[in-house]
């Protein structure tokens, strides 16, 4: 009994982690949007008060790079944003024991030399059947 109660525990912490990653992850991705959004209005809104400046033949040079400071600004939260999602899903993996899945050499699968399992990612010998780490059934 102890052993699927620990199989339980062990589930019910990965749903969590899962699904607090999950949260996180949705309010950067939505930060990032805002902010995408953001920058590319500051854009529009600076063409279109360069071209006017330019009509009127007064172009002030420092509203210009105060807006282009502006953008610059938001492309590195941006930036940071982006890492900070980044850095959750590694997060993420960490907690849960997870590594990502190795890269395959096609010709060497091929060849039979090794498979991997298509589950956790296990290098395994051509001729499994099974994998020895998650027991998913290896397909020929």
């Amino acid at each position: 009994m102890g052993l699927w109660k620990d199989a339980f525990d062990k589930s019910l912490a990965a749903v969590s982690v899962k699904s607090e990653s999950l949260v996180e992850s949705s309010r950067v991705r939505t930060a990032i949007s805002n902010n995408q959004k953001a920058m590319d209005a500051a854009i529009t809104a600076l063409g279109v008060k360069y071209y006017n400046s330019w009509l009127a033949g007064s172009i002030n040079q420092e509203e210009i790079e105060a807006d282009c400071q502006k953008i610059k600004d938001l492309n590195n939260e941006c930036a940071a944003l982006k890492a900070k999602l980044e850095q959750i899903k590694n997060e993420e993996r960490q907690i849960l024991g997870e590594q990502r899945k190795p890269q395959v050499n096609p010709s060497a699968a091929v060849s039979g030399e090794y498979v991997f399992c298509t589950n956790c990612g296990k290098r395994l010998a051509g001729d499994a059947r099974f994998c020895d780490e998650c027991g998913t059934q290896v397909k020929p």
